[in-house]
Formats: structure tokens, sequence, C-alpha cells
């Protein structure tokens, strides 16, 4: 039974697709490929808007005479044997946890984007995107960074998204605040105890 909490895997030609827990719109994403075996992995806790694509196509072969694709297209008419060159693929897409990417955002192959980046509506990413960056345009580019590289920092040492899910549901409104090192300290002593506490109380169920 697919639900939000459970990880999606699923074939993208002869590549697979792996979507992290709680992630939303990706039912929407439109993947583009030609078999060339790339994979995409999209993090948890990301929101994908509506239209927004991955272009996994393999790059034409510009040290040819053509870039038409001879011998995948029209073989009947054209031919196939000895005619036919491998393109280059462009990559893996490797998504992030807490990603936000617009609608009809696109996202080239071999790009990389962090944990907690924004990409803007109809953006186009042709490189990688750091964490917690805000990238838009087309091509995109970096616009900012969402807070200052302490707090940046921080929430990538929380890493929220891997904890479990009580944890996450009793945060949820301390996650929705302006983060602060305060808070986010805060938020990691919660965490420790609570491992501290599991450990405890495991070492006493084994007793």
């Amino acid at each position: 039974m697919v639900t939000p909490e459970n990880p999606k895997t699923a074939p993208i030609g002869n590549g697979q697709l792996d979507i992290g827990r709680f992630t939303h719109g990706y039912e929407g994403l439109d993947i583009q490929e030609q078999g060339g075996g790339a994979n995409v992995s999209i993090g948890a806790f990301c929101s994908i808007g509506r239209g927004a694509t991955i272009l996994l196509d393999a790059s034409p072969a510009l040290d040819r005479i053509t870039a038409f694709p001879f011998g995948e297209v029209f073989t009947g008419e054209l031919g196939s044997a000895g005619v036919h060159v491998p393109r280059q693929g462009g990559g893996d897409v490797v998504i992030g946890n807490d990603v936000w990417i617009g609608a009809n955002a696109t996202v080239l192959a071999g790009v990389t984007i962090g944990n907690g980046a924004v990409i803007g509506p109809n953006a186009t990413v042709t490189c990688d995107v750091g964490p917690y960056e805000v990238w838009a345009g087309n091509p995109a580019q970096m616009v900012r960074k969402r807070f200052d590289d302490t707090v940046c920092g921080k929430l990538q040492e929380l890493r929220w998204w891997d904890l479990p899910l009580p944890l996450i549901q009793e945060m949820a409104p301390l996650l929705s605040a302006q983060p602060t090192v305060e808070l986010i300290e805060g938020l990691q002593g919660i965490v420790a105890d609570l491992v501290t506490f599991t450990d405890q109380e495991a070492a006493g169920s084994a007793a």
C-alpha cells in the first residue's frame, strides 16, 4: 500500500526513480529519458510544483558532422546497422531533502540540488544547487541563500527529515518557525535527549 510515510521506487527506462517519504507533487512530475539508464533520486519532505520536468535525454554527439540520431529513428528508411553513434548520457539527478521546486521548473541531467534549496517557477536548472540556496531564471542563477551560513550549517546538522515520525509531529510547530541558532540548538537538544532516553530504555529491556 502506498502511503505518504513510505519511500517509493519506480523504473524510468533503464534507470530508477527513488522518492523519499512525504514528498508531494511527484505525481505530475514529467521525467523525460531516452533509455540511457540515468537515475533520479528525490529526498524526503520535498514539494514539487505542477509542470515540473526532469530532462534525462542524452546529449548529441557534437564531434560528428550531424547531430541527427541516425540509427535511432526512421531506421526502416535510413538504416541502423553501422550508423548508430552512442550518445553520452547526461547523468543522474539527485534532489535532496526539504527541496521546493516551483511550477514548470526544469532540471537538466547530471544536476544535484542540495537540502533545503528553493527552485523558482519556470526556472531551468543547468548546474548544481547548494543547500538552502534560492535559484531562479532561465538559465537559473542563485538569487540568495535562505539563511546565513551558521543557520544553514546548523540545519544541515539537524537533518530533521531523518527523525522518527512521532518526533517530527511534535516538532512541527517549531520547524515552521523562523530559524535561529538558538532554536535549532534547542531542537538538537530534544533529539539528543530522545536518543539518550531510547538507549537507556533499550539497555533496561535487555537487562
